[in-house]
């Protein structure tokens, strides 16, 4: 009789995996992503840092000269001489501080072209975009990684230059006797240099994005800059309701003014063709009365200007203007809108990452 057949042990049921800790790489991946982005863009970062400390010194020198020629002299033991020489040394200082100022204003522009376009532009067209992102870096993480390193190198260069731009526009303001409302003046103080790079900074980053291409993003964003700065200079006294005031004749001519008193920080609308004003209130046209009256009379002959006015029974000068007080105003309304500009800009190009993973 056969044994019966041994029935198989049941299978050890094996004890549970223990669970195992795996570290977090989201601080390793972040650190790898900043070190990316300096390796790609170290040599734009320090050529800008090099390019923000040369005109920094450079303006910071002819302020101490036009500070220092704007001292020279004062009261009634100024000499005839000192003060001609006083004259042309802040007419020299001033024109230097015209170019530096316009510089720092063209500055946003170039940082679009150079810095913001190239960050993905020149992915797409090395075609090296899709392959970093589908290593372990998200394109989130791999953007924004980017972005906080030159946008913290960028600003921290802009608040630099803006600090000294304040400075130097007051400087001219005194100097050139210019209101601050003035064009280059008003783009160089109220922190603006700070708000317009990281504007167009990431103005051009998007446009890099949409376009994929170096070159027409490089038309792109300098066309828009011009454009902009054209626009703004058109809309810029008409953002708020001008006010009107009428001067009288004397004080419009400066008769008695001291050559070295500083002008009110007002934006003059009319372009110095302000309408004239009679005693009776009623108002002249600029083009009456230079073309039927008074306008034959040779520049550099005020008083004989003012007395030929006076001749005609006119009085005054009726201004119509955006007074010194709104300045702080106005540049609030346009730091808002550059702004404005990079927070579209931002949200253009995280869409248009998102959106390149699944159509390139």
């Amino acid at each position: 009789m056969s044994a019966p057949a041994s029935t198989p042990p049941p299978a050890a049921t094996p004890p549970p995996a223990a669970t195992r800790s795996v570290p977090a790489a989201g601080g390793n991946l972040w650190r790898g992503v900043l070190w990316l982005t300096w390796r790609q863009h170290r040599w734009q970062l320090i050529g800008g840092a090099l390019l923000t400390a040369a005109i920094l010194i450079w303006m910071a020198v002819n302020a101490a000269d036009l500070q220092s020629a704007l001292d020279l002299c004062h009261g009634p033991d100024c000499s005839r001489a000192v003060a001609e020489d006083r004259l042309a040394r802040i007419g020299h200082a001033t024109d230097i501080a015209g170019y530096q100022l316009n510089l720092v204003v063209f500055l946003p522009a170039m940082l679009g072209m150079f810095i913001g376009v190239p960050l993905l532009a020149r992915e797409y067209e090395q075609r090296t975009l899709l392959l970093a992102w589908s290593q372990d870096v998200s394109p989130r993480r791999w953007l924004f990684g980017k972005l906080a390193v030159l946008g913290t190198v960028v600003g921290g260069l802009a608040a630099a230059l803006s600090a000294e731009c304040l400075h130097v526009a007051g400087l001219v303001h005194l100097g050139a006797r210019r209101s601050l409302f003035e064009g280059t003046l008003f783009q160089a103080g109220g922190w603006m240099p700070l708000t317009l790079a990281l504007a167009w900074g990431m103005f051009g980053v998007a446009t890099g994005a949409a376009l994929r291409r170096l070159l027409p993003a490089f038309v792109v964003v300098l066309g828009a800059f011009a454009g902009r700065t054209t626009m703004m200079e058109q809309l810029r006294p008409h953002l708020m309701d001008p006010v009107t005031r009428t001067i009288s004749l004397a004080a419009e001519r400066g008769e008695g003014a001291d050559p070295f008193a500083a002008v009110a920080n007002d934006l003059v609308l009319d372009g110095g063709k302000a309408p004239f004003v009679d005693a009776a209130g009623a108002l002249h046209p600029y083009s009456e009365v230079m073309g039927q009256w008074c306008g034959n009379i040779p520049d550099g002959r005020a008083a004989a200007f003012t007395s030929c006015l006076q001749q005609h029974g006119l009085t005054g000068i009726r201004q119509s203007l955006q007074p010194a007080g709104r300045l702080g105003t106005f540049h609030l309304i346009e730091n808002g809108l550059n702004l404005g500009l990079f927070a579209v800009s931002l949200a253009v190009t995280w869409w248009l990452v998102r959106r390149a993973r699944t159509t390139v």
